[in-house]
């Protein structure tokens, strides 16, 4: 189980690196992620407005871009 736990992610790191899927799965947790923040925050307005909020969010944003950046690239 260790085994399957440390090498799984390797290869699929390995794997998907600079492909399409790779770049959507990114894509896909980056959303996950600002949603769960956004959600904790009580709300879209609540997420700036909190202590940490603005640098949570922005730099979530910024985990967003490189993906989206990716994909104009990718298919362009």
């Amino acid at each position: 189980m260790i085994l399957l736990l440390v090498v799984a992610p390797n290869f699929f790191a390995f794997k998907w690196r600079k492909n399409a899927i790779g770049i959507v799965i990114d894509l896909i947790i980056g959303c996950y992620l600002l949603q769960e923040h956004i959600r904790a925050s009580g709300g879209f307005r609540n997420s700036f407005t909190q202590r940490h909020g603005i640098s949570n969010t922005i730099g979530i944003l910024f985990l967003l871009a490189y993906p989206v950046w990716a994909l104009v690239v990718h298919f362009a």
